[in-house]
């Protein structure tokens, strides 16, 4: 006698809301019984049910992003699974589409479709057809309650209701209703004062993050309420949203009503961000916008032609959005010939080198004197700004600091061999001459301060630049280790580097103690920050010989 083949059952329930779920006995369960019974009834058949169950629980039929069902087609792919049953037809699938994606897979692994309330078996013609017909009136069903979501929600922002999603910062929800929150609703009219005044997203970020405002979001998916800093998306999004200004968009048409919320900015304000955003974005479309970042322009001149540098931009090759900033002898470009020695320097090498040199002009008694009026509370208020410098630069915006450049700097000449600053102090009298060596860093032309030599009887020897990193390098992990920045990502974030670059520089604090002090001690010539980030070891002795230190 011819033993009866076994048919593997898989029964797949589905509820689109989880109201309710919790109870003993849920819909999920009342679906699971009867198909189970179904199942059961068709034992004659050779039908069995296996022990695995497939539940999705909140989610939605109008797609396929749903974890039981994955399941399920993953274990169909596998040869687990011979029958699939489900209550009702709409319980796999919503979407005509979607259904026919997933009845493809059946059909492709010999897998048979089955509802219990339909009489649906795709194992015969007639079920096949009925499947069809069925699922065509489940699509109409449901873009039909699509359509009356749609207009419910259309009539309640045109009343100027509230009807769901991301809060606003600046507000709080209280019976389903926007109401303002007084302390983060300053923050919102701080923001865009700031930006209008700044013209950068990210320059607003960092005053934020420097105040110690925090977002109240949730930083991951734990849900551990930890807030995350500020960054140049979450500033873009503030200043884009017209709620602020007391109206609802309907993003489907594009329609405002007004709110019955209260506003937080006036519309005079608004349209000024919304121009400064939008000109700022049709100038990155053309390539002009770093044009902005560039305090040199105008002072900075080539000392062996005297043309004058002009920023120009280059796109790095491993990254469309990454730029490279210079200034380039505009004489040598005209002459289409290189014979400039010097071409083109890298402008961030450059414009930190005219900050630290800033440095001690900015203390000097006459300088204070002009600032503090006299004051001498002023003056010590001015000094304690200026104490630590590089945080001085880093809270300007681009426009404070080429305003403050082009006060005390009247020009920069750049030679191969030094760098003259001539300063507007004193009719134009006073200098600053500094020795340079001009050097190779990831390709782009830079120039390192040569300690070993002054210039015009000038003794002070600033930090060369392998000096300057191995420093900010320590207040780099300071500001991690110490809980300020949650992780290198946001910190990087906050510099305005790469992760991976950040990555390689905070080895620098855990350089061996020989190595450090030779490069201080100048005993390393050849040192670069791109030979040091090259070295992968933490091992001192490892350290020692791959730079050749006995």
């Amino acid at each position: 006698m011819q033993k009866q083949q076994t048919y593997r059952c898989a029964v797949y329930t589905r509820k689109s809301t989880d109201e309710r779920l919790d109870m003993a006995f849920n819909s999920l369960d009342a679906q699971y019984e009867a198909c189970a019974a179904y199942v059961k009834s068709q034992q004659g058949r050779g039908w069995t049910l296996i022990d695995k169950r497939y539940d999705d629980g909140g989610y939605s039929g109008g797609n396929l992003r749903r974890p039981a069902l994955s399941e399920l087609l993953k274990d169909i792919e596998s040869g687990m699974v011979d029958i699939v049953v489900v209550y009702k037809i709409d319980r796999l699938s919503r979407s005509l589409t979607d259904f026919g994606d997933i009845s493809r897979t059946f059909e492709n692994h010999g897998v048979s479709f089955v509802s219990v309330t339909q009489q649906i078996d795709t194992s015969s013609a007639s079920g096949r057809m009925m499947q069809n017909i069925l699922m065509s009136f489940a699509q109409f069903e449901r873009e039909i309650s699509a359509d009356r979501v749609r207009d419910k929600l259309y009539q309640s922002r045109k009343l100027g209701l509230w009807t769901g999603g991301p809060t606003p910062y600046g507000y709080r929800i209280e019976d389903k209703k926007l109401v303002v929150d007084a302390e983060a609703a300053e923050i919102v009219r701080k923001v865009f004062r700031r930006y209008i005044a700044t013209a950068s997203c990210l320059q607003v970020a960092r005053e934020l993050n420097d105040a110690g405002v925090k977002r109240p979001e949730v930083a991951g998916k734990a849900g551990d309420g930890v807030p995350v800093l500020w960054n140049s998306s979450h500033i873009w999004t503030i200043l884009r949203n017209r709620v602020y200004t007391g109206k609802l968009v309907v993003k489907r048409t594009g329609e405002s009503f007004d709110g019955v919320h209260e506003r937080l900015v006036d519309d005079d304000l608004f349209e000024k961000a919304q121009r400064l955003l939008d000109d700022n974005r049709r100038a990155e479309a053309k390539g002009k916008r770093h044009s902005v970042l560039s305090p040199l322009k105008g002072l900075l001149r080539c000392g062996t032609c005297g043309g004058a540098m002009t920023p120009v931009f280059s796109n790095y090759k491993g990254a469309k959005n990454r730029r490279y900033i210079y200034y380039r002898c505009t004489r040598d470009a005209k002459q289409g010939e290189h014979t400039c020695p010097i071409r083109n320097i890298a402008a961030d090498v450059v414009e930190k080198f005219v900050y630290s040199q800033l440095g001690p002009v900015l203390r000097r008694d006459d300088v204070v004197k002009m600032v503090s009026g006299g004051d001498d509370a002023k003056a010590e208020a001015y000094l304690a700004e200026i104490a630590d410098l590089d945080k001085f630069w880093s809270k300007m915006v681009p426009a404070e600091k080429e305003r403050l450049i082009h006060l005390l700097v009247k020009e920069v000449r750049l030679w191969p061999n030094k760098v003259e600053i001539c300063l507007t102090l004193n009719g134009g009298a006073d200098k600053v001459s500094v020795a340079v060596k001009l050097a190779t860093n990831l390709g782009r032309q830079t120039f390192v301060v040569d300690c070993g030599n002054a210039v015009d009887g000038d003794e002070t020897n600033p930090e060369t630049a392998v000096e300057q990193t191995i420093r900010r390098s320590h207040k780099w992990l300071e500001l991690l280790t110490s809980g300020t920045y949650h992780d290198r990502k946001s910190l990087a974030e906050a510099l305005g580097l790469s992760n991976s670059y950040l990555g390689r520089i905070l080895r620098f604090p855990f350089l061996s103690p020989i190595v450090v002090q030779k490069i201080m001690d100048g005993e390393l010539p050849d040192i670069s920050v791109t030979k040091l980030m090259a070295n992968p070891s933490l091992l001192w002795s490892e350290q020692h010989r791959l730079l050749g230190i006995d």
